[in-house]
């Protein structure tokens, strides 16, 4: 009895785990969201920066879809990712996302972002940590870090709006 009790154990092991009852066709594809900070070729510099934990993220995305620099950006990932930094990595799908234009405002959060790009061009990998616009003030505040720097200083530039 005891023999037969070992078996039928074994078996239902055997079925259980070798069994894929996954619902991974039913999970979305992870998203990556960040800002276009580089255009090269067929690839775009995707940086993310999560306020929370504080961390960097970057990743070269490769391509075909005209994507303008500055833009803000959901990604879902064609494949595997080198492990390299920044990342690399091929897109599956992009989606812009749209990035409202305050009514006082002359210019649009990309605008702004591209300006600001332009005016920290030294900046190996950078990184938008925050953009705000003052209605008040009619100025857009941007916060940008790099990520290729030994030292974690922040780099405020502002754009009159």
């Amino acid at each position: 009895m005891n023999k037969s009790l070992l078996v039928f154990m074994i078996l239902a092991i055997l079925i259980c785990g070798c069994s894929n009852n996954s619902d991974s066709a039913d999970q979305p594809e992870p998203k990556y969201i960040g800002y276009v900070v580089q255009q090269e070729g067929n690839r775009i510099l995707v940086t993310h920066y999560d306020e929370q934990s504080e961390l960097n993220d970057a990743i070269w995305i490769r391509t075909k879809k005209n994507i303008a620099l500055g833009q803000k950006v959901s990604i879902e990932l064609d494949g595997g990712i080198e492990t390299s930094y920044p990342a690399q990595a091929s897109a599956k799908n992009i989606d812009i996302i749209k990035t409202e234009q305050p009514e006082t405002s002359r210019l649009t959060q990309q605008e702004v972002i591209i300006r600001t790009l332009d005016h920290f061009n030294t900046i190996g990998l950078p990184f938008v940590k925050s953009i705000h616009y003052s209605e008040a003030k009619n100025v857009w505040t941007v916060v940008m870090l790099d990520g290729q720097s030994d030292v974690v200083k922040d780099m405020e530039y502002t754009v009159e709006g």
